[in-house]
C-alpha cells in the first residue's frame, strides 16, 4: 500500500491498508526510545553488577555515538535502495546489540552491544521517517507524526520507572530482554508489511563521504573515551588528539560556521547541540549519584527522572497552545534560561547546597524549557532552508546534538574517573557551564528576515 492510498476526507490512521505500517513504526520507535531511557535508571546497577564503573560514561554514550554513523547513513541508504534492505540490516544491528547486553558477561562486551545498538538504532530511527513518507497517506501524515511524539513521551515519563522496578524485582538483564522481544515483534511486523516495497537501484554508495566522517567522528569520540581512563601523559595526549579529529570531522559533518556559532543556520545548530549535551548530561549523571551515593533504590531515581520528564511534555503543551511566533529571540532565551535551571540545580545537590526537591524542581524546569525549544529551533532552521537544503539541515541538527553529547559525556566522564567517582561537582561544574554557553548564544538572536542558502558542509 503506497501512499497514494486512503479516501481523503475519510481515511484513518488505523484503517486496514495502514494498520500494519502504523503498528510496526510505533512499536518499533517506542522500544528503541524506551531503552535510550531505561538505560538512565538501569546503567548505575549494571555497571555495579560487571564491576566496571570506571566505563560507566562509555557505555552510555556508545549509542549516541555511533548513532551518527546510522543516523548518516540511513537516509542515503533508504534513497538508493529502498526501505527495506536498511531496515533489516538496521535492525538485525539492534536486536543484535540488545542481546549482547542481555548476556554480558563484562563490561566488554556489553559496551560492544551497545556499540551495534546506536548504529542499527540510527539507521532505523531516519529510516522510519521515509516508511511514513511512502506509506502513509499524506493526509494522515500529521496525525502519524503525533503517534510518533507519543512513542518518545511515554517511554521519557513510564521508562525510568519500569525499569527501576524490572531491576529491583527481577535482574537488569530482563530489561534488555524486554526491548529485545517487542523490538523484533514490531520489526517483523513492519517487514511484513514493506514487502512488496520497489528497490530502486540509484547510483553512489549508502555510505558516501558524509558517512565517512561521520565514522570518522565515531571513532574520534570513543578515543576521547578510552583516553579519559589513562594516566598522564597519555591521558592529556589522547585528549587534544581526539578533539582535533573530532573537530575536523564536526566541521565536515555540520554546516559551514557551526563551530563558530555563525549567525543563521550554523548558530541555530550549535545552539541545538549545545543545550541538548547539556540536557542529557545532567539525566545521565543524576540516577548514579542518587543510587551511589545517596543509597536510592532504581525505583526512586527513576522516579526522579520521570517527574523531570514531565516538563518536557509541559513545555512541548505550551509551545504548542501559546501562539509564540517561530523564531522569537525572547522565547529561545527563556527556554536556555529554563534548560540552565537543571544542571544549576543538580550542581547544588552533588554540593550539599540545595536539597533533593529543589534539583527535582529543576529537572522539571530543564525538560520545560527543552519543550519549549526544540518545535522553536526546527521550524526555524526549516523556514530559514532552501526547500531542497531542509533534509540536510534538519539532519545537521539531530548529529549536532548527538555529537554534542557524546563529546561532553566524554569529558565529563574523564573528570568522573579521574576523581575516583567522587567529582560531581565538578562534573556539574562542567554541564552547567555548557548550559550557560548555550544560554549565551541566545543573546546574539534576532529575527530571520528571510530563508538564506545555506554553504554546503566543509
Amino acid at each position: 500500500m503506497t501512499a497514494a492510498a486512503g479516501a481523503p476526507g475519510r481515511a484513518r490512521l488505523w484503517d486496514p491498508p495502514n494498520r500494519a505500517v502504523v503498528a510496526g513504526v510505533f512499536g518499533l520507535m517506542t522500544f528503541i526510545a524506551f531503552e535510550s531511557f531505561a538505560i538512565t535508571t538501569a546503567l548505575p546497577v549494571i555497571a555495579r553488577s560487571l564491576e566496571a564503573e570506571q566505563w560507566y560514561s562509555l557505555a552510555f554514550a556508545a549509542t549516541a555515538t555511533t548513532g551518527l554513523v546510522g543516523m548518516t547513513v540511513g537516509g542515503r541508504w533508504a534513497d538508493l535502495r529502498g526501505v527495506r534492505r536498511p531496515l533489516v540490516a538496521g535492525g538485525a544491528l539492534f536486536l543484535a546489540g540488545i542481546a549482547l547486553c542481555a548476556l554480558a558477561p563484562g563490561m566488554g562486551t556489553f559496551v560492544v552491544g551497545r556499540l551495534l545498538q546506536g548504529v542499527g538504532g540510527g539507521i532505523d530511527s531516519v529510516v522510519l521517517y521515509v516508511v511514513i513518507a511512502r506509506y502513509i497517506p499524506e493526509d494522515l501524515r500529521p496525525r502519524m507524526f503525533g503517534l510518533l511524539t507519543a512513542a518518545w513521551l511515554l517511554p521519557s515519563i513510564l521508562g525510568p520507572l519500569v525499569t527501576g522496578a524490572l531491576v529491583e524485582l527481577m535482574h537488569w538483564r530482563t530489561v534488555f530482554a524486554l526491548v529485545l522481544a517487542g523490538s523484533a515483534l514490531s520489526l517483523a511486523v513492519l517487514l511484513g508489511a514493506t514487502r512488496s516495497a520497489p528497490a530502486p537501484r540509484g547510483e553512489g554508495s549508502p555510505v558516501g563521504r558524509r558517512g565517512v566522517w561521520a565514522v570518522a567522528a565515531a571513532v574520534a569520540v570513543l578515543g576521547l573515551h578510552v583516553a579519559g581512563q589513562q594516566e598522564m601523559p597519555w591521558l592529556a595526549v589522547g585528549t587534544v588528539a581526539g578533539t582535533a579529529a573530532a573537530a575536523l570531522a564536526a566541521g565536515r559533518l555540520l554546516p559551514a560556521g557551526t563551530l563558530r556559532a555563525r549567525a543563521g543556520i550554523p548558530r541555530l545548530v550549535a545552539f541545538r547541540g549545545v543545550l541538548g549535551a547539556a540536557n542529557a548530561a545532567t539525566d545521565i549523571y543524576l540516577p548514579l549519584y542518587l543510587q551511589h551515593r545517596l543509597d536510592f533504590s532504581p525505583v526512586a531515581s527513576g522516579a526522579v527522572v520521570a517527574i523531570g520528564a514531565f516538563g518536557w511534555a509541559l513545555g512541548a503543551w505550551v509551545q504548542g497552545r501559546a501562539g509564540v511566533p517561530a523564531g522569537s529571540p525572547a522565547s529561545l532565551r527563556a527556554a536556555a534560561a529554563l534548560t540552565l535551571c537543571g544542571p544549576v540545580a543538580a550542581l547544588g545537590l552533588v554540593t550539599g547546597v540545595l536539597p533533593l526537591w529543589a534539583a527535582v524542581l529543576g529537572c522539571v524546569l530543564m525538560g520545560t524549557g527543552m519543550g519549549l525549544a526544540y518545535p522553536q529551533v526546527s521550524t526555524l532552521v526549516l523556514g530559514l532552508s532552501p526547500a531542497a537544503e531542509q533534509g540536510g539541515n534538519s539532519s545537521a541538527l539531530q548529529v549536532s546534538e548527538s555529537l554534542g553529547t557524546s563529546l561532553l559525556i566524554a569529558v565529563t566522564g574523564a573528570v568522573l574517573t579521574a576523581s575516583a567517582l567522587t567529582g560531581y561537582g565538578l562534573v556539574y561544574g562542567v554541564v552547567a557551564g555548557t548550559a550557560l554557553l548555550a544560554a549565551t548564544l541566545t543573546l546574539t538572536f534576532t529575527r530571520p528576515p528571510a530563508p538564506e542558502a545555506a554553504e554546503p558542509a566543509g
